[in-house]
C-alpha cells in the first residue's frame, strides 16, 4: 500500500489539485501515460519551475527519468538527454536509497548535488512507495533558494502516493493481461497439438491427413497459402505431398530436384536448416545476391519452418500475397513450436502407412504374409460360391503348404543369415514358376503357402504343382555354397464354396504333416474322413509315449544384457527327438494337440522338466537370473505345479513365462487370468515375438507386462532399413515409458547388437552371442564366463 500522508495543513487550492488527480487517474491506465500527466498537467499546476519523473528498474537496481516538464520536455513525451541515477547518487539518488522525502533549500550546500539540464538552487524530492519499497521518485527544483516548504512536501508526497497505488494497478492489470494472454496461447497451441495428433488415428488417407493438417495449422495463424515440402533421403529431390496456393498449382506429390546453384525458397531454408520470415524487399535482395530463385508469384511475405533429423527432413511453408495480411515473429514462433509435433505427426503417418504395408507382407521375401494368404484364400472360395448354378464354370482352387526339409540344418551349419538368404532365393524362383493369378505366400519360417486357382481337377492340379517342384529341387548357389533343396508338400484341391478357409488349412496341414511322416520330399493329398484323423491321433500319441518315456528333452537359448553382454538369463527350449521326422519343435505340434484337445500336454512337460532342473541346480544361478518358459495353453501345469512345491517363492524367482503375441487375439479371455496368476507366484511376465502384428501396441497398456520380446523380423533386416529402426525405436521408446523391458530376438551380427544396443533395448539373445546349448554347457558358461563370446 502506499504511505499515509497528512493533509491537514494542505492550503483548499493544493487540496484541490490532488483530489482532480486522484479523479484523471481512473480514466488512466498505461504506466507511461499515468506519469506523464502527473508531470506536465499536475506537478506543473503547483508552480514548480522544473519536474522528473523517475521510475526504478529493479533488476538493474538504476533510476531512470520516464516523464518530464521544464527545460527537458523539448515537446510531446520527448526527454532531452535522460540520464539514470544508481541508489544514493544526487538528491533523487539519496532520497531513493533512504525513502525519505529530502528538501535541499540550497543545492550549492548539499555535497551530492548533481546538475541536470542546469544548475538551480532549490530541489524538492519524494519517493513513491508501495508496501514502503520505493519504485519511484519525484524530483522537482527551482532557481531561487529556500523555495520549497513543508507543505509542498506533503502535496508532492501525496501525488507520489497516488500514483504508486495507480502504477500499481496498472502493473496488476498487464500482468493479468499477460497471463490471460499466456493462458489463451497455450490452450490455443494445446488445443491444435491435440487436433494433429488425433488426425493421426482417425485418418487412414494420407491426402485426407494433409488436408486436416492444413485446418489445425489454420487455427495457429493465417494459412491460406500452405504447403508441405519433403526431402528425398538423398537430398536431391523435394516432393510436395500437400500444396494449397491460389496463384502456383502443383499436383499431387510433385517432385522437383534440388540444384545447389539454382535454390528455391524451401529447398535454401531445408539447406540452412532454420526458419525464413522474409517480406517482399528481402526477397528480392535475397534473389539479386543469388542465393535463390523464386518459383512463381513473389508473395509479399514468406514463412518457412523446417522439422525433422537427417533421416526424415521436411518444411512447413505459408505465404501471402496481399499487403493487407503479413507474418510477424509471433507467427514464427507458433509455426516453430508446432513445427516439430508436425513434423513427427507427418512421420508418425508414413509409419502408420508402412505399418499397413509390412503388417501384409513378409519382411525378408516380401511375399504376401499369412494375413494376405488367407484373405486371398477367402476370395477365392468367394468366388467359387459365385459359380453355384452356372454350368460352364468348372474352376476350383487349390492349397498347397510346403516347408523346406532339414532348414535348420543349414542354420546350424552356416548361420542364420545363410539360411535367410536361402528363404529369399526359395521365395523367388518359387514366385517366377507360379502363374499370374496364383498367390505365393510366407506363412512363417521356412513354411510357405501357394493358392492355385482356376484349376479343373485334381489330377490337373497335381501337374502344376510337379512341375513347381522339379524346379524347388535345384540346387541352389549361395554365395558360393550349393544347397540341393529338399521339399515336402500337402495339398487340397476344392470345388465348393460351402468350405472354410481354416478348414483348407487344416487339411493342407495335415497333408503336409502326412509327407513329413512318410520320409519328406514328396506331396501328399489330403486323406479325407478318418484316415486324417488316425495319422493326427498318431503323432500325438506318439508325443505322448515320448513324454511319459524321457524321451524329451530341454535346450536353452542363453539372454544377455546388451550394455554389458553380461548373462542374465535363457530361454528354455523343449525338444523331441522323433525316430523318423528327426527334431522336432513343439511349435510343429500345437496345432495338432489343439485339435486334439490336449495343448496343456507341453505346459505340463515343460513344467516338470525345468522345475526338476531348477530343483536340482538353483543354486548355480545368481540373483536376477530367469529361465523363460513358453505357455502354449493358459498356464495352469506351470503354476499347478509350483504351488504344490515347498519353496516355491524360491523357485518362482528364477522363472518368467513367455505368452505369444497371438494370444492377444486368438486367447483373449486366457490371458489375463494367466498374467494375474504368474504375477502373483512372483514368475517374470513376457510377451514373446513383439512386432509381428501392430496390434500389439493396443495392449501394452491393458496388461501387466514385465517384458516384450521383440520379433526377430524386426532386429534381422535392420542394419540397412532406416523403417525397421524407427519401429524398433518407438516399441523401445514406448516399453520404457511403461517401464516394461525389452528383448531382442535373432541377434546375428555384431552391427546388429551395437544398433539395438544404441536404441536402448535392455536384453538380446542369438546366434551372435551364443546359440542354445544343453544343461550342462548352460551351467559352465555361468561359472567360466558371464559374458558373451
Amino acid at each position: 500500500m502506499p504511505a499515509k500522508v497528512p493533509l491537514q495543513d494542505v492550503d483548499a487550492k493544493y487540496l484541490k489539485i490532488i483530489s482532480e488527480f486522484a479523479i484523471d487517474m481512473l480514466s488512466l491506465s498505461g504506466v507511461d501515460e499515468i506519469l506523464w500527466h502527473l508531470a506536465k498537467n499536475v506537478v506543473s499546476q503547483l508552480g514548480f519551475d522544473d519536474v522528473v519523473v523517475y521510475l526504478l528498474d529493479p533488476e538493474r537496481n538504476i533510476l531512470m527519468q520516464k516523464a518530464t516538464f521544464g527545460a527537458k520536455n523539448p515537446c510531446g513525451h520527448e526527454i532531452l538527454s535522460p540520464i539514470e541515477l544508481k541508489l544514493g547518487e544526487g538528491v533523487v539518488g539519496t532520497v531513493a536509497k533512504t525513502k525519505q522525502p529530502l528538501i535541499v533549500a540550497d543545492t550549492r550546500l548539499f555535497p551530492n548535488y548533481i546538475v541536470d539540464d542546469a544548475p538551480r538552487l532549490s530541489e524538492l524530492a519524494v519517493p513513491i512507495l508501495m508496501d514502503g519499497e520505493v519504485i519511484g521518485v519525484i524530483d522537482t527544483e527551482h532557481p531561487k533558494k529556500n523555495f520549497y516548504t513543508s507543505q509542498h512536501e506533503r502535496i508532492l508526497f501525496a501525488l507520489a502516493s497516488i500514483t504508486a497505488l495507480k502504477i500499481h494497478k496498472a502493473n496488476n492489470l498487464v500482468t493479468l493481461q499477460k497471463r490471460v494472454a499466456a493462458l489463451e496461447f497455450a490452450s490455443k497451441i494445446q488445443d491444435t497439438l491435440f487436433a494433429i495428433a488425433e488426425i493421426i488415428f482417425e485418418t487412414d488417407s494420407i491426402k485426407a491427413f494433409y488436408h486436416k493438417l492444413h485446418v489445425c495449422i489454420a487455427r495457429l495463424i493465417r494459412a491460406d497459402n500452405f504447403y508441405v515440402a519433403l526431402l528425398s533421403e538423398d537430398g536431391r529431390r523435394l516432393r510436395f505431398p500437400y500444396h494449397v496456393d491460389q496463384y502456383d498449382e502443383l499436383y499431387d506429390d510433385a517432385e522437383i530436384s534440388v540444384s545447389p546453384s539454382l535454390l528455391g525458397l524451401a529447398s535454401y531454408v531445408l539447406l540452412k536448416n532454420r526458419p525464413l520470415l522474409a517480406d517482399e524487399t528481402q526477397l528480392e535482395e535475397m534473389v539479386n545476391q543469388g542465393d535463390i530463385v523464386i518459383n512463381g508469384v513473389m508473395p509479399k511475405t514468406w514463412l518457412g519452418v523446417p522439422f525433422g533429423d537427417e533421416a526424415f527432413r521436411g518444411i512447413l511453408v505459408v505465404q501471402s500475397y496481399h499487403g493487407s495480411h503479413s507474418y510477424g515473429e509471433t507467427d514464427k514462433q507458433l509455426m516453430v513450436f508446432a513445427a516439430k509435433h508436425i513434423g513427427n505427426a507427418i512421420s508418425r503417418m508414413n509409419f502408420k502407412a508402412h505399418l499397413t504395408e509390412i503388417a501384409l507382407y513378409d519382411f525378408l521375401t516380401k511375399l504376401p504374409n499369412r494375413t494376405l494368404f488367407i484373405d486371398r484364400l477367402n476370395q477365392a472360395i468367394g468366388k467359387l460360391t459365385l459359380r453355384v448354378g452356372d454350368s460352364s464354370a468348372c474352376s476350383g482352387l487349390g492349397l498347397v503348404l510346403l516347408d523346406i526339409d532339414h532348414f535348420k540344418a543349414v542354420n546350424d551349419a552356416y548361420g542364420h543369415h545363410m539360411g535367410d538368404e536361402l528363404l529369399r532365393e526359395f521365395a523367388q524362383r518359387l514366385d517366377k514358376a507360379k502363374g499370374k493369378d496364383d498367390t505365393l505366400s510366407r506363412l512363417g519360417g521356412d513354411q510357405f503357402g501357394l493358392l492355385l486357382v482356376g484349376i479343373g481337377s485334381e489330377e490337373e492340379c497335381r501337374q502344376r504343382i510337379e512341375g513347381l517342384h522339379q524346379q524347388m529341387l535345384e540346387v541352389l548357389n549361395l554365395g558360393g555354397i550349393s544347397i540341393t533343396l529338399s521339399v515336402s508338400l500337402g495339398l487340397v484341391c476344392c470345388f465348393s464354396g460351402t468350405v472354410s478357409a481354416a478348414d483348407l488349412m487344416r487339411r493342407g496341414d495335415q497333408a503336409l504333416f502326412r509327407a513329413k511322416l512318410m520320409g519328406r520330399q514328396r506331396l501328399c493329398v489330403f486323406a479325407s474322413g478318418e484316415q486324417a484323423e488316425l495319422q493326427e491321433e498318431q503323432i500325438c500319441q506318439e508325443f505322448r509315449q515320448a513324454a511319459s518315456q524321457g524321451g524329451l528333452y530341454l535346450s536353452f537359448q542363453p539372454q544377455y544384457r546388451l550394455k554389458d553382454g553380461g548373462i542374465m538369463g535363457a530361454e528354455v527350449l523343449l525338444r523331441w527327438e522323433h525316430p523318423k521326422l528327426g527334431v522336432i519343435s513343439p511349435r510343429r505340434l500345437l496345432a495338432p494337440l489343439r485339435r486334439q484337445g490336449e495343448l496343456e500336454l507341453i505346459d505340463a512337460v515343460v513344467a516338470k522338466l525345468v522345475l526338476a532342473h531348477l530343483k536340482q541346480y538353483r543354486g548355480a544361478y545368481p540373483e536376477g537370473f530367469r529361465l523363460s518358459v513358453n505357455i502354449a495353453g493358459d498356464g495352469s501345469a506351470l503354476f499347478e505345479e509350483l504351488e504344490t512345491l515347498a519353496g516355491q517363492g524360491e523357485l518362482a524367482s528364477l522363472l518368467g513365462i513367455e505368452i505369444p503375441e497371438s494370444s492377444l487375439a486368438t486367447a483373449y479371455d486366457q490371458v489375463g487370468p494367466c498374467i494375474a496368476r504368474a504375477r502373483a507366484l512372483g514368475v517374470l511376465v513376457s510377451l514373446d515375438d513383439v512386432g509381428a502384428s501392430h496390434s500389439t501396441f493396443n495392449y501394452l497398456q491393458q496388461y501387466r507386462l514385465d517384458r516384450l520380446k521383440i520379433a526377430q523380423g524386426l532386429v534381422s533386416p535392420m542394419e540397412m532399413a532406416y523403417d525397421n529402426q524407427f519401429i524398433l525405436e518407438t516399441l523401445i521408446s514406448l516399453a520404457s515409458s511403461l517401464n516394461i523391458e525389452t528383448l531382442a530376438l535373432g541377434i546375428e551380427t555384431r552391427a546388429q547388437y551395437r544398433v539395438m544396443q544404441a536404441l536402448g533395448c535392455d536384453y538380446g539373445q542369438g546366434e551372435f552371442m551364443n546359440p542354445c546349448v544343453d544343461e550342462d554347457n548352460l551351467l559352465l558358461m555361468l561359472t567360466e564366463s558371464h559374458l558373451y563370446r
